[in-house]
């Protein structure tokens, strides 16, 4: 069966708040392997108050959800990024006209794959969120591809957390993925833990208690 991943036929989970015109939207984007329930807790956890929006990854790689294909370690497929942030920049213009939450209250949420697409969303398409918590991320393009210039992130929020071991996030490249985010005006928090590719609870505590204050 296909979808349509520019509207609300794309399999999602929505989880409105209490207030849902005045709360802040999680877009929680999941990892490589998972679905659109696999963050709902870690969205939960951030932010208890919140919208939660969780779109699947529609590309397909032996059998795995994804948001865009890894070609070989730091290797992305650029063209399936590109496609993949326009996407969920429309699924999001759908979503908050259909659900009603505040288009300019949203942030990205993303693990690993999930992760990618969430800076490489802010980057592409900064006008769809006011900021990204990326867990186990990596820098996706070389030099980035910008059809009407560099945007102007300063109020965006970034949150990196990573793992000092882990291979899919080599240091040298997130050293270049935050100074690309601070030249182009981010508010960027980098946050090290010392294992591999995986989420650790002081790292969700951080994020969650900065949110809190926005």
């Amino acid at each position: 069966m296909s979808f349509n991943p520019n509207d609300l036929s794309r399999p999602h989970v929505w989880v409105p708040a209490a207030d849902v015109a005045s709360a802040r939207t999680l877009l929680l984007l999941h990892g490589s392997g998972a679905d659109e329930h696999d963050l709902l807790n870690l969205g939960k956890m951030l932010d208890p108050t919140a919208n939660l929006l969780s779109p699947r990854g529609l590309r397909k790689s032996d059998g795995a959800n994804r948001f865009f294909k890894l070609i070989e370690q730091d290797t992305y497929d650029e063209k399936e990024v590109i496609d993949n942030s326009a996407e969920l920049a429309n699924f999001l213009w759908a979503a908050s006209g259909e659900y009603g939450f505040n288009a300019d209250k949203v942030f990205a949420v993303g693990f690993s794959n999930g992760a990618n697409a969430a800076t490489s969303l802010l980057l592409l398409q900064p006008d769809s969120v006011a900021g990204v918590a990326a867990f186990g991320n990596n820098k996706v393009f070389e030099t980035t591809p910008h059809k009407k210039g560099e945007p102007d992130l300063t109020g965006k929020h970034v949150w990196i957390a990573n793992g000092a071991s882990d291979a899919y996030s080599p240091q040298v490249r997130i050293d270049r993925l935050i100074a690309e985010f601070q030249q182009l005006g981010a508010n960027v928090k980098f946050m090290l833990h010392s294992g591999g590719h995986n989420i650790v609870g002081e790292h969700v505590r951080a994020i969650a208690e900065d949110l809190k204050m926005l």
